[in-house]
């Protein structure tokens, strides 16, 4: 018969609950309905007894875990409640996180009473969590005794073994119990049992509370003298006996091969290997031949030694790495009695392989991760020393590495069929189990990556340079532009200025000097003739006048030309048009002034030469052409002007025209500013025609 399923839907609860059992046949979700519970009972565990709570396991046939209510408010127990005191908890129920428990909140003494008998383990009662809370007795063989204290009390705590499998066994209160004994004494235990659990409330393991020094009873000694164990071969551990699984501690020897001092070493011996598990902190060195003696496990695939004390017998020559293969390695288990086993699990091996990477992580043993005939296997180092010697190994090196095998098992126990490997490392001793059969190239992908990454850099960091390197020789050829336009200007108007004086006396020649010459002869004439005939004499001085004022007249307009900046406050064809309104005053010619595209600020020397070109022009056509009309046309153009005047004079012709030989500057003059300015002029004339200047300049 098999037991009917938990139920898992809602169903109808009494109002309350008044034993341990229908308490305990409650599912978890019903258990966290906080339903209603008083119980009587006898107190059968106080195991963590403190100063504001009292947690303990009451029986009333069968045993239920219980928790003061808090922080609502302090539950009503007594603090000095005892084992064996028949109580009276009020309550409801609460999930216990595996089985339900009782959250009381109060708990009231009414008597003594003998504790209940405790129930027999059985293997699937032990395993599944059966027993939680429940007053048990078991028998079985001490393999490990402590003492652990606090501010109140001393535990003594018992790693026990039995037929069941393994338990740990805790007396809360030992203080004046000895240790000296128990380890490999059988030994008949009685408690309550407590259960280990997961997050999810999946039972994991069960350890064995109680509060009386009585409940721990030893059978049978054990002996003091762990050497005197009897001795098995290594290639006899834990073999079949018709009396079962020795649970008594027992005694190997061997030569050891691997050792991690306070954790574990390895022996071997004609072809067989063991790991022996320690607490004792002496080292040992590969060579050393060692006894030692503990308790036999197979919790993993293959037998180890626990709870282990040893001593050494003295030194030999360590076992040669035997150099496996894959297919050596990872054999099937022999399903056969004639099959011959292949075993190299915890045996010195060697193993040849290519590097593909090297893990140096703190705290972490050194690992090189090996391409072993398609598999990947690691080699751990754990001794410091190894890094800095090992750290140098480039990857795709072929090496030859030796170390302790460890296996990997595709199941773990309790087996249900033949165990095969899957993976596997080795356990290292140092740098000398690594010899290196063939280095990698110097290039390997990564230096290759690095140093295509370097040229990268120093390619971006070239370029970077020539780029500003390029901005500087720009901003630099500006500055030497700006330069030589500064001295170029300087040296226009230094020549400018120079022209303008030879023009200067030029006008002052052909004007000024002959208007004085003039006016001095006709004062001379008024003077001769003013005794004898003064009407005469008045009409040479009128004469005077009319040549003084236009004397008066071509010094204003010299001085007018001399005007040191004209430009200052308006644009060029602003100043232009008022040049025109001041030459056209008083003269029966017409002088206009006209613009052609964006009218813009030009430079000061542009302005200033064009200015005094159009100032010479208008002098020759005033003074030469005998015009009606003058137009002055100015054409801004992307990066140039354009100056044009047009009369609608006599002209003249061009091949014929006095020069500065005979005195007359006006056109050598203009030509020569262009010529500086790095412009360009032209004239067109003809005689009848009329006469056009074009002067084109960059700006």
């Amino acid at each position: 018969m098999f037991p009917a399923p938990a139920w898992t839907g809602e169903r109808d609860l009494p109002g309350l609950l008044t034993t341990c059992a229908s308490i305990r046949a409650l599912s978890r979700d019903e258990a966290a309905r906080q339903v209603p519970v008083r119980v009587r009972g006898v107190v059968t565990l106080l195991p963590f007894r403190s100063s504001n709570q009292v947690r303990f396991t009451v029986d009333d046939g069968e045993g239920i875990w219980v928790t003061p209510v808090l922080p609502q408010g302090a539950a009503e127990v007594p603090r000095d409640l005892q084992v064996g005191d028949r109580v009276e908890v009020s309550g409801h129920t609460m999930d216990g996180r595996f089985s339900p428990i009782i959250a009381g909140r109060s708990v009231r003494v009414l008597g003594r009473e003998a504790l209940p008998p405790p129930q027999a383990v059985t293997v699937s009662g032990l395993s599944s969590g059966k027993f939680d809370s429940q007053r048990v007795a078991i028998s079985g063989v001490v393999q490990a005794a402590e003492k652990v204290a606090d501010d109140r009390f001393t535990q003594l705590r018992l790693s026990v073994r039995s037929e069941l499998g393994p338990f740990n066994f805790i007396l809360t209160d030992a203080r004046d119990r000895p240790v000296q004994g128990l380890v490999d004494a059988v030994v008949s235990l009685t408690g309550v049992c407590l259960s280990y659990f997961n997050s999810r409330g999946q039972f994991l393991g069960a350890r064995i509370y109680s509060n009386e020094d009585g409940d721990l009873r030893v059978v049978k000694p054990g002996e003091s003298d762990a050497f005197r164990a009897p001795e098995v071969p290594l290639g006899r551990v834990m073999a079949f006996s018709p009396r079962g699984m020795e649970m008594h501690r027992q005694r190997v020897r061997g030569i050891v091969t691997l050792c991690r001092p306070g954790e574990y070493f390895f022996l071997q011996e004609a072809g067989s290997a063991l790991r022996v598990n320690t607490r004792q902190g002496d080292r040992l060195e590969p060579g050393d031949r060692v006894e030692a003696a503990g308790f036999f496990d197979l919790t993993h695939h293959n037998a180890e030694l626990q709870e282990t004390v040893f001593r050494r017998l003295g030194r030999g020559a360590p076992p040669e790495a035997v150099e496996i293969t894959r297919e050596m390695a990872f054999a099937r288990e022999p399903q056969s009695v004639r099959a011959e086993a292949r075993d190299f699990d915890d045996r010195l091996v060697a193993v040849r392989g290519r590097l593909v990477s090297l893990d140096d992580k703190p705290g972490e043993p050194l690992r090189l991760n090996l391409v072993w005939e398609g598999a990947l296997v690691t080699a751990e180092f754990s001794d410091p020393a190894s890094r800095p010697q090992l750290a140098s190994l480039r990857s795709g090196s072929e090496l030859k590495v030796s170390g302790v095998c460890q296996l990997t098992f595709s199941a773990s126990r309790p087996v249900l069929d033949w165990p095969q490997p899957t993976a596997m490392r080795l356990l290292a001793r140092g740098p000398g189990d690594v010899i290196v059969v063939r280095a990698a190239p110097f290039w390997t992908p990564q230096r290759l990556t690095l140093a295509t990454g370097a040229l990268v850099l120093v390619l971006v960091a070239t370029l970077a340079w020539v780029v500003l390197l390029r901005r500087q020789v720009a901003l630099r050829g500006q500055q030497l532009a700006g330069a030589i336009r500064e001295r170029r200007d300087a040296v226009v108007e230094f020549e400018s200025a120079a022209r303008e004086r030879n023009r200067l006396a030029a006008d002052l020649h052909d004007t000024m000097e002959q208007s004085l010459t003039g006016l001095a002869l006709q004062i001379e004439a008024s003077q001769a003739l003013h005794e004898a005939t003064p009407e005469r004499s008045r009409h040479h001085l009128t004469l005077a006048r009319q040549l003084l004022a236009r004397s008066r007249e071509e010094l204003r307009r010299s001085i007018w030309n001399l005007r040191a900046n004209p430009l200052e406050k308006e644009g060029l064809v602003a100043v232009l048009r008022q040049v025109a309104a001041d030459r056209s005053a008083g003269v029966p010619v017409a002088i206009r002034v006209q613009s052609e595209g964006a009218d813009r600020p030009l430079p000061d020397f542009v302005a200033g030469n064009l200015l005094l070109l159009v100032q010479e022009g208008l002098t020759n056509a005033l003074k030469h052409a005998e015009a009606s009309r003058i137009e002055i046309t100015v054409k801004f153009r992307a990066g140039s002007v354009e100056l044009t005047i047009r009369d609608n004079g006599r002209g003249f012709d061009p091949g014929s025209v006095a020069g500065p030989s005979a005195g007359h500057f006006g056109l050598q003059g203009m030509r020569e500013r262009m010529k500086r300015l790095g412009g360009t002029f032209s004239l067109e004339s003809a005689p009848g025609a009329g006469t056009t200047l074009i002067a084109t300049v960059q700006d």
